[in-house]
Order: structure tokens, then sequence, then C-alpha cells
């Protein structure tokens, strides 16, 4: 290996810290340059505040000659009427007045009890080898910062994006995809989730809905259920939220934001998923002769389980984060109170106990 490519590049600090991924220079000198052209001191713990308005330098590249770095603010978090890019603060970085080629991306404070960084730079790291996810070029674990490949020319997918389905069939294959990869460094389920969340919203004065004692016992033994039917986890980007998949302009689907990824049992990737486009819960049918070919009903009633779980988790998300994040620009409270409602109006249509030794 050359002297280039044996080189490593720190986020935010001018010599390699532990955690730092390997960038070929010889392919990105420019990208190191404006990096600290961006970012001349060690500015972690104000990284957020600069996402908030463009910043221009001029980088020297020798005598008479420089280049222009310039970061600007990607698209502000929002949460209603749909979820996209609250977990983190994003810079589109441009080299030599070109159009963007990076994205910095930098975890928000308020969810960095959430998110691990290192499993999840390693498993987008591990699907952008498979072809599923733009590749990710350097990261720093310790400040939860990552620099990937910017999709120029791609789009945010929507919902209605995901109604079409040769869209949700190219979703789908993409994550079955990572599905088949190698496994990621961690292993998790909604249920710990939800217990995690519980014992957050526990340590502060939260106004719990009064029957949250009735949800959680129903939760959890959807789980026992689930356990004593087996479960064979998979690695997975885990994420249903359509604006965490990119359209490009020929069709091709990469999966963005590994925050949630972990090795998960696959159908409630596919739940969380077919939550996110349906309406009728009839129609996840189409999501499931997708992933598995021919339907079975034992992964039908899976799926409808895991997406009674996954609204109950990301309602208690909603209310911890309403009570503790200094956001308050962002609606979490009525995210919250919208999830707990759709999770209520499913248990109503579901007999649990019939679904025992048939998931």
């Amino acid at each position: 290996m050359n002297s280039a490519g044996s080189r490593y590049m720190a986020v935010l600090e001018r010599r390699p810290a532990p955690g730092v991924g390997p960038i070929g220079i010889d392919r990105f000198a420019a990208a190191e340059l404006g990096l600290r052209a961006v970012f001349p001191e060690d500015r972690g713990p104000f990284l957020p505040a600069l996402s908030i308005a463009p910043l221009d330098r001029h980088v020297s590249l020798g005598p008479g000659r420089t280049v222009r770095i310039t970061a600007q603010a990607a698209a502000p978090g929002v949460l209603v009427p749909s979820h996209r890019g609250v977990d983190s603060s994003r810079l589109l970085l441009s080299l030599a007045e070109q159009r963007p080629s990076l994205i910095l991306k930098v975890v928000q404070p308020d969810q960095r009890r959430f998110v691990d960084p290192e499993v999840s730079f390693d498993a987008q790291r591990k699907a952008a080898a498979l072809g599923c996810a733009p590749d990710i070029l350097a990261f720093d674990v310790r400040r939860a910062v990552s620099v990937s490949a910017f999709l120029d020319g791609w789009a945010t997918a929507r919902v209605s994006d995901l109604k079409k389905p040769e869209v949700l069939q190219s979703v789908i294959a993409a994550k079955r995809k990572v599905h088949g990869g190698p496994r990621f460094k961690s292993t998790w389920s909604v249920f710990d989730r939800i217990r995690t969340l519980q014992a957050a919203c526990g340590s502060c004065a939260i106004e719990m809905p009064q029957d949250l004692p009735f949800l959680l016992d129903t939760v959890f033994s959807i789980e026992r259920m689930i356990a004593a039917a087996g479960v064979d986890e998979v690695p997975a980007h885990a994420d249903g939220l359509a604006s965490n998949v990119m359209i490009g302009p020929n069709g091709h689907i990469q999966l963005v934001d590994f925050d949630e990824a972990r090795n998960v049992d696959p159908y409630y990737e596919l739940a969380i998923l077919a939550n996110e486009v349906f309406e009728d819960e009839k129609d996840h049918f189409l999501a499931l002769e997708m992933f598995e070919g021919r339907p079975r009903q034992a992964s039908f009633r899976r799926m409808r389980l895991y997406a009674i779980v996954d609204d109950l988790a990301w309602a208690l998300w909603g209310l911890f984060m309403d009570a503790v994040s200094p956001r308050k620009d962002l609606e979490f409270y009525r995210y919250a109170f919208w999830r707990l409602m759709r999770c209520r109006i499913a248990l109503q249509d579901v007999e649990i106990d019939l679904y025992a030794g048939f998931i």
C-alpha cells in the first residue's frame, strides 16, 4: 500500500484518532483539506450549531492555487407529517465550487443514548460493500461523526414512491441483499428498545398514558410468543422510514442512515416498512409476497404483531424526547400521540391469544 492509501482522515482533528475509518487520500485529497478548512479546530461539541447556516472557506493548495470549500446545511429535521432527518445534523460539502460530493453527518446530542456509532458505521460500510448504501469514507466514533459520498441527483423517497410496486420491490430486494451479507456488530430487538425507553421514561417526571401498563404487558406477551416460535436474526437496515431510502435517476435504490441497523428478525424489518407504506394492514400481503414469493399466514401474523410493538416503541421515544430534548421546534408529543393511537387501534383488531403457536 502506498503512503496515500495508508493514511487516515480524522474528522474534526488534525491527527488520527481511535475509531476513525480509513480513506484513500489519493481519491479524496481535497476532502481532507476541505474538512479541516471548515472545522480548523476541535469543535465537536459545537458542530450541530454549525449546520444552521452555510459556511465558505478557501484552502491553499500551494502557491497560486486555492480550492473553495462550501458547507451547506441539509434539509432540517421534521416529525410531522413525516419522520425525516431528526436523529442527526447534516452538512453537504462542495469542493472547488462543484456540486456537493460529500455529506457530513453528526448524531444529535439528544439521540446519542439511542445510537451506537460504532455499530452504525460498521453496518453502513458492510451494506456499501454490497452496493446497497453510499460508501462511508471516514468516521469518528467518539463524536458520532461520519462522512459519506453524497448521492447527487438522487431523490429522497416519499411514502407515495414506496406505494409503487416496482419501487417497493427494489427496496425489499436491497434489504434482502443486506440480510444475506456479513453480520453486524450487534443483535437487537424492538423489545430491547422498549425496555430501554421504559427505563429512560422512568428516570424522568413524564406523565405516561394511563393504559401504558396494559400496553406493556401486551407487548411483552408478544415477545414471549415470538421467542417461543423462534427467531432467526439477520443483518438488517432495520429502518422503515421512506426518507431513509434514496431513488436514483435510473430507478436504483440505496439505503441510508444506519443508526437502527442491527441483526434482527427480518419480519420485523418488513413489518415496519409495510407499516410506513400502507394504511390498511391487508395491503401488507403485497410486501410479504415480494419478500417470500408465496406469503404465509404465519409470517403475516408476525408482521402485524411487530408493527404494533414498533408503534409503542416510537410512542415512548416521542414522549421521552418531548420531555428532555432542547429541540422544541420538533413536535415530539404530537408524533408520540399519533403512534400511540395507531398502536391502540391495531390492538383492537387483533386477537393476540389466537396467534400463539401460529407465528
